[in-house]
């Protein structure tokens, strides 16, 4: 399993090391650099102090040699050595701690000692050299001699001590790296585990949700600064699922509710038809199959509204005469409306809009059929249409008598399967869905569909567009 604690734990321990080592190991040339360097330096200064010692006297090349001016470079516990040689390579002094030994000539500076090297000492050991090649200066500055002889020198030193120095610092540097590079892989991993336990305490808050828990949101409080957006994103989903799981929850129970008054119809239907068959009446044939044909409207307009919900309703939007709509909407209802006594007048200006026709046919029929059933008898039911203020949309209205709806029922008719209780007593197949499937058809064109309340008492339904709608 792909792991981000074991995946930081190995980058972390990983580049800490490779940075120590690297900073240990820049940090021991240096101190060998430093080390080397001064020695060097106070190599090159006796070869300078050698080379003081060197004079001409009488054309010849002498070389004054003392025990107190040069200590060390006697034949007794011998550490530093130097060899002279003239031009032709001939010896002309060599310290005693040297006895008939030999030092190699290699990289002389001229007039000022050159780069040290390392070499075998004639004693035995390790050990570092610096030569010159010079002039020798006259003993009386007055009368030089010309052409004035050149010499080489060559001065050595045992570099033991420097070099167990050296390697004394070595394995301190070692020794504290090995220690730093176990401290990190023991700090690296509880500082991880110690960072990331917010992240394992939030991964168990989540597991412990559940379809009955999404209502209660994630704590926000106390989490870090970069846990904190991930929660409030995470609550969001939260409360989007939980608006899902109880609309599903609502349409199978309002499924349900609805269809067991029809299912407990057939039910007694079909008793009455199996311990009376022979006195079964046709009426009864009738009354199955307008039942079933409620529950299959029903089950379709569910459906069309779980569809509209899912954002699964494609509009397609062509060119629709409006008024010419409106009169064909109406025309079915017209001998239901002239039943119950009820008038209506029509005002819809001539118009052309952007919209899909089958779905706009099914808000008019739901509004129109709203209005004829519901709207008190003997009252007028008013139809009117115009372009929007700004010539941009156009505005469809639909109004009746309100009777005695409130505004609080209002504010309930988009909702599935609400009927006010009036409405429900006095029977009749209606399902309460139509207006909620107006408004998402609606939705599914970008049209807006509202009700309200009139001063003068009349339920206005207002169809508008969200775009520009007129051709």
């Amino acid at each position: 399993m792909n792991s981000l604690r074991r995946q930081l734990t190995r980058t972390l321990l990983g580049a800490i090391t490779v940075l120590l080592g690297t900073a240990l190991v820049a940090m021991a040339l240096l101190v060998r650099h430093a080390l080397l360097g001064s020695f060097d330096a106070a190599l090159q200064t006796k070869t300078l102090a050698v080379s003081s010692l060197v004079e001409t006297e009488d054309g010849r090349v002498q070389f004054d040699f003392s025990d107190d001016f040069l200590r060390g470079f006697g034949a007794e516990g011998p550490r530093t050595y130097f060899e002279i040689w003239d031009a032709a390579g001939v010896v002309i002094a060599r310290s005693p701690s040297l006895a008939k030994g030999d030092l190699p000539r290699e990289a002389l500076g001229r007039e000022a000692p050159g780069p040290a090297w390392a070499l075998n000492l004639p004693g035995g050991g390790r050990g570092r050299a610096v030569g010159i090649d010079f002039t020798v200066k006259p003993s009386n500055p007055a009368q030089p001699m010309i052409p004035a002889p050149r010499v080489q020198l060559v001065v050595a030193t045992d570099s033991a001590e420097t070099e167990a120095t050296l390697l004394r610092l070595l394995a301190t540097f070692a020794g504290c790296g090995a220690l730093l590079i176990a401290a990190v892989w023991l700090v690296v991993p509880w500082a991880l585990r110690r960072g990331l336990a917010p992240l394992d305490e939030f991964g168990s808050e989540v597991a412990r949700l559940t379809a009955d828990t999404l209502s209660a949101p994630v704590s926000v409080a106390g989490l870090p600064v970069e846990l904190r957006s991930v929660a409030e994103r995470l609550n969001e989903l939260l409360a989007r699922l939980a608006k899902s799981f109880e609309r599903e929850r609502r349409f199978s129970a309002d499924l349900a509710h609805e269809l067991r008054t029809p299912l407990a119809e057939l039910r007694s239907l079909a008793e009455c038809a199996l311990k009376w068959p022979e006195a079964r009446d046709p009426a009864t044939d009738r009354d199955v199959l307008e039942i079933a044909l409620q529950m299959e409207v029903l089950v379709s307009r569910m459906l069309q509204l779980a569809r509209g919900e899912h954002q699964q309703l494609a509009a397609v939007l062509v060119p629709v005469d409006l008024p010419g709509l409106v009169s064909e909407v109406w025309r079915p209802l017209a001998a239901r409306a002239e039943a119950r006594g009820l008038r209506a007048t029509f005002a819809v200006e001539p118009g052309t809009v952007s919209a899909d026709a089958v779905l706009l046919r099914g808000i008019l029929q739901n509004l129109f059929e709203n209005a004829v059933a519901h709207a008190p008898a003997g009252t007028e039911i008013r139809v009117s249409g115009a372009s929007a203020a700004d010539g941009q949309g156009y505005v469809l209205r639909c109004a009746n008598a309100a009777g005695d709806l409130t505004p609080e029922d209002v504010g309930q008719l988009f909702e599935r399967f609400w009927r006010k209780e009036s409405a429900r007593s006095t029977g009749g197949r209606h399902l309460g869905l139509g207006l909620s499937l107006a408004r998402m058809f609606a939705l599914a064109m970008r049209w807006r569909l509202t009700a309200a309340l009139t001063p003068d008492g009349w339920l206005e339904f207002t169809l508008e567009t969200e775009r520009p709608a007129v051709l």
